[in-house]
């Protein structure tokens, strides 16, 4: 059953309601569809009528996790209609897949949607995973689509079978870096310190473990508890573990299985040398910021902003040895002015140390000050 004749329902004609819409991800889900044309946007918390919400909505925004999404699909199968689209932000998918494929067949379309970093993070340029799920998925597909373009968000369209693949990175990746965090705590090595001593593969190391010790216990457990294949997942590590145990008396058997590693992951585009690049480029950067850092935010990105931020510096003969920046946070003070977060960006200046002084870097700091910039410090 296809619904080309529903799927061409203005937005100004539909009522979304965002379920778990107070949380981090329901709160920007929730700003995002507010500035479509929807005739309504409402907001569904644990306690309040689900099925009510249910039928009088026509789209639904899942912001929970997978088992709560399945018991609420479970108690609203019957009054879920071929005019509903159905679209979630869950990390974990393939609970959800034959329940998705039956409503498909049903007539209603359904997209699954995975934000690829924590929902407080700034989403411009974030991967964003789109999923379709059968031929009924157009209509909830261009919604998510139409969210996520309106957050400058990088997306990738995939058919939901394969967001395996992005649950089995994200599995491994937050168990080793709990590993990593319990092998560091059980040998009293402190994270801070193991960055203090590290070389650049140690200082590349702390970051994903610091990364997934930031994100606090509620997604990661879900990752990693939710997760259908978690104990599959974890006999390949331990077979990791394994191998490596067994050749670390034996030199050239060490060698041996490191050279495997390295011939199965190199391509034949030589993938091992993108990723070695790419890591060096990360680790290039914090070099050249640690030297020596200038921190300022400007709230009006456009066009020219960056040419004119960096006059300062020219002006005083500073060499920069990097250019860093990310999306900033609103802050209260910010949010009571009205600023819009897409303008906020945040920069981190590197250095050369031989071309500053204090009274340069005082005159650079009053340039900026001068161009409605906040400098740090």
């Amino acid at each position: 059953m296809r619904t080309e004749a529903v799927s061409q329902i203005p937005y100004e004609d539909r009522i979304a309601t965002v379920i778990g819409g107070k949380g981090q991800l329901g709160s920007k889900i929730v700003t995002g569809l507010e500035s479509f044309s929807f005739r309504q946007v409402r907001v569904c918390e644990i306690g309040d009528p689900f099925l009510t919400f249910v039928e009088q909505s026509t789209d639904l925004f899942f912001a929970v996790d997978d088992k709560q999404i399945a018991s609420m699909l479970q108690a609203s199968r019957d009054i879920l209609k071929p005019n509903h689209s159905v679209l979630d932000g869950s990390s974990v998918k393939k609970p959800l897949i034959t329940t998705y494929r039956e409503l498909d067949g049903a007539g209603i379309s359904v997209c699954s949607t995975h934000l690829g970093a924590v929902p407080a993070q700034p989403w411009r340029g974030i991967k964003v995973w789109v999923c379709e799920v059968g031929p009924n998925s157009e209509r909830a597909k261009r919604l998510a689509v139409d969210l996520f373009l309106s957050t400058n968000s990088s997306i990738q369209t995939i058919d939901i079978d394969d967001h395996e693949n992005v649950e089995r990175d994200q599995w491994i990746t937050m168990a080793v870096a709990h590993i990593v965090a319990g092998a560091l705590r059980s040998s009293r090595f402190p994270l801070e310190r193991f960055d203090a001593y590290s070389t650049l593969n140690a200082e590349l190391l702390a970051l994903p473990v610091g990364r997934t010790l930031g994100q606090g216990t509620r997604v990661p457990s879900e990752v990693l508890f939710n997760q259908p294949m978690k104990f599959d997942f974890l006999v390949t590590l331990k077979e990791g573990v394994s191998q490596l145990e067994q050749v670390l008396g034996d030199r050239v058997k060490l060698q041996e299985l490191m050279q495997q590693n390295i011939d199965f992951h190199n391509d034949p585009y030589g993938f091992i040398d993108v990723i070695f690049k790419k890591a060096g480029i990360i680790g290039a950067r914090n070099a050249n910021i640690r030297m020596h850092k200038f921190s300022f935010r400007i709230t009006d990105d456009q066009p020219g902003v960056l040419r004119r931020i960096l006059e300062p510096f020219y002006v005083e003969g500073a060499n920069l040895t990097a250019i860093d920046s990310i999306p900033g946070t609103p802050s209260d003070e910010e949010r009571s002015r009205g600023i819009n977060p897409d303008n906020i960006v945040d920069f981190d200046i590197g250095i050369d140390p031989k071309t500053i002084d204090p009274e340069k870097e005082e005159r650079i700091k009053k340039g900026l000050l001068e161009l409605g910039c906040t400098v740090n410090g």
